[in-house]
């Protein structure tokens, strides 16, 4: 009996806490260009090729990630120690000329909150050795699984990405 008690009041306590939340956005599409929109900036702003990624990536990903790169799995820690590894690596490669896009980005908003699932795909590359260099363009995709926090935010607690890159440099 107690742990049914325990687990009551537990579950009481997170509806609780997201009914203090302001319910997501009534129109479903509006919502999930909303949860798109977060995905690309959170993207855009951990990508490891630009000074900074490291704070970007803190706020972004909860603290208990679930991550893969293709067919590697990680944890928070270890997915943020590849993307040190990956970071050095753009830099050193493509010296300053390494850019990334979207070609398509696909949020679904859950029901009862902001958070949900976003699917994207796009490309990356640059100039091997910098401008001048052989040009290299490839593809990447990812999907992320997003959760509303207790403080009414965003945070990316699965993401899963894939990528081409490292067989053309």
């Amino acid at each position: 009996m107690h742990f049914g008690f325990s687990a009551a009041f537990i579950f009481s306590l997170i509806a609780i806490a997201n009914s203090a939340c302001p319910p997501r956005v009534g129109d479903g599409i509006q919502a999930g260009n909303e949860l798109a929109k977060f995905a690309t900036d959170a993207v855009d702003a951990f990508f490891p090729y630009r000074e900074g990624w490291e704070a970007a990536y803190d706020t972004a990903f909860s603290s208990d990630l679930k991550a893969s790169f293709n067919t590697t799995a990680y944890t928070f820690e270890t997915f943020k120690a590849l993307y040190g590894a990956i970071y050095v690596s753009l830099i050193r490669t493509y010296q300053g000329t390494f850019d990334h896009g979207f070609l398509t980005v696909v949020g679904v908003p859950n029901a009862n909150d902001i958070g949900g699932f976003v699917t994207m795909t796009g490309w990356e590359g640059g100039y091997v050795g910098g401008s001048g260099g052989r040009f290299v363009n490839t593809t990447d995709a990812a999907y992320a699984v997003i959760a509303q926090t207790e403080d009414c935010g965003r945070k990316i607690v699965e993401f899963r990405e894939t990528s081409n890159l490292g067989s053309y440099n």
